[in-house]
């Protein structure tokens, strides 16, 4: 939480200063109408999406802008960070990574744990300081994070950090700093084989050239064409390996699953979801009724949510390599899922990413209640915003107040969810599970 109050200050810390965003948030503190708050917050959200997302379909209609073809380049940039930062958490979080029962990453000593956020943070902090600085100030600063980023993988030794986690992190941290750079991505899937004992197939989705503008009038299409085309690539590989045996299967299993069949499912299913939202969204502003949109966004999020989980059982099952043995037992996968979720928190955050817009939209519905409770707060917050032109001092303190209610909001649809799926026990989870073990079940998977 104070990770994500610090990665605030740099977009904030000048709000009191700036007469178009002092007048902005003025506007929304001094405003005593929940809805029209909410109203307002929210197209303001939607519109600086559809200008970075939806440039080639401006002209189009809601749906066209709401699916467009910067949200599916988007969703796929982000799958390929999602394996790597969901297993960086699990591991900082003091978990083995385990996989067939077979622990692929040892668990994190204390001194990684303290190395890992320090050296990343300090260098995520730095970007987004020179992205919102003065020209002069952001060579010097971009210099400077990248220097961090870099000598710490010569450093991460002396803390104990995997070399098998350092590499693939960096290129993680990358990614999420380009996806905040405006333009477009596209991506290719690279299979590499090694031989060492056994020979090891190891598909890994990648990020492979930068954006240029689309030739076609239809870009969003040949997107889709080329996803169609990778994971019909994905299925022959699968399909002609007859050399996953020995020891080092799960290994392999492993990396395929995470660095190409999961990002491929989920940059997929994040894209429907993430449409899903901004479109109902946008129909419940126009027409005044968000609060039913806003619900059937929620049913929505959860519904592709185990379509995701259904989908991926679907293909785990029937998709066999060549050796005639299952990339993945489920019926062990359910078992440890139940016995050890720790283990596999990895798993549940890839899984969980296509109920990400719905949490967004949760948080922006929070920071719209924060703007309006307590009144003393607003009030007091709206005071300092007012003295910030003349004082500095008043001038940080706001845009810091500030970012403590945006902090707040974004985590707190976070803690209820957290709330629901361990309250009773983990029945909300154990519940989950029983669903997609018994849908493996019906299509013959266990």
């Amino acid at each position: 939480m104070t990770f994500v109050g610090l990665m605030c200050i740099p977009a904030f810390r000048n709000t009191a200063i700036s007469p178009t965003d002092r007048a902005r948030w003025m506007k929304l503190l001094r405003d005593d109408r929940p809805a029209e708050r909410y109203r307002s917050v929210m197209r303001g959200w939607l519109d600086w999406l559809d200008t970075r997302l939806s440039a080639h379909e401006a002209q189009q209609g809601p749906a066209q802008r709401a699916w467009s073809f910067g949200l599916l380049n988007f969703t796929m940039a982000l799958a390929l960070a999602y394996p790597i930062l969901a297993i960086t958490v699990q591991w900082l979080a003091g978990y083995a990574i385990d996989f067939g029962g077979q622990e692929v990453i040892a668990a994190s000593p204390l001194q990684a744990r303290i190395f890992v956020p320090v050296w990343l943070g300090s260098s995520l902090i730095l970007c987004l300081f020179a992205a919102r600085s003065k020209p002069r100030w952001q060579w010097p600063l971009l210099i400077l994070a990248s220097g961090i980023l870099f000598l710490g993988l010569f450093y991460a030794d002396s803390f104990s950090v995997p070399k098998n986690l350092t590499i693939p992190v960096v290129v993680a941290v990358a990614v999420a700093v380009a996806v905040a750079v405006p333009g477009a991505f596209a991506f290719a899937v690279a299979i590499a084989f090694a031989d060492a004992f056994a020979i090891v197939a190891t598909p890994i989705f990648t990020v492979a050239f930068t954006v240029a503008e689309e030739p076609s009038r239809h870009p969003l299409v040949w997107r889709l064409l080329y996803y169609g085309v990778l994971m019909a690539g994905v299925v022959v590989v699968i399909k002609m390996l007859d050399v996953l045996g020995g020891g080092q299967r799960n290994r392999a299993v492993f990396l395929m699953l995470t660095l190409s069949h999961l990002p491929l499912f989920n940059a997929l299913f994040d894209f429907v979801s993430a449409g899903l939202t901004r479109h109902l969204l946008r129909m419940g502003l126009d027409q005044k009724r968000a609060a039913w949109r806003a619900v059937l966004d929620g049913l929505g999020g959860i519904a592709i949510f185990f379509a995701l989980g259904c989908a991926l059982i679907i293909f785990i099952t029937f998709v066999i390599p060549a050796d005639g043995v299952p990339l993945l037992d489920l019926a062990q996968l359910f078992a440890n899922l139940r016995s050890a979720p720790g283990d596999y928190i990895w798993l549940m955050i890839k899984l969980f990413s296509t109920l990400l817009p719905t949490l967004v939209h949760l948080s922006i519905a929070a920071l719209t209640m924060a703007l309006q409770y307590p009144a003393w707060w607003r009030n007091f917050v709206a005071g300092l915003l007012e003295n910030g032109a003349q004082s500095r001092q008043a001038a940080l303190f706001s845009g810091i107040c500030i970012c403590a209610m945006i902090t707040v909001a974004l985590w707190s649809p976070i803690w209820f969810f957290a709330f629901v799926i361990t309250h009773d026990h983990g029945a909300t989870f154990n519940t989950v599970l029983w669903i997609f073990e018994t849908f493996a079940w019906a299509i013959g998977g266990i």
